[in-house]
């Protein structure tokens, strides 16, 4: 199936979309608003870059 194929809706899809509403943007979208979130969640520089700063101004007896 090409993507000239998936563009072209059909008209039963276009009534249903008219009475229910658009299901696959609606998952589109939820899906990408998932991705932020476990990206944001398994984002760990913040931390990463809060230890090499205390690694940093930490005292050293040796210089």
């Amino acid at each position: 199936m090409s993507n000239a194929e998936i563009s072209e809706q059909p008209p039963i899809y276009r009534g249903l979309v008219k009475e229910r509403g658009d299901v696959l943007v609606e998952a589109r979208e939820v899906a990408e608003q998932a991705e932020r979130q476990a990206r944001q969640a398994l984002d760990w520089s913040d931390i990463r870059f809060s230890r090499q700063q205390r690694e940093e101004q930490a005292f050293s007896p040796f210089g």
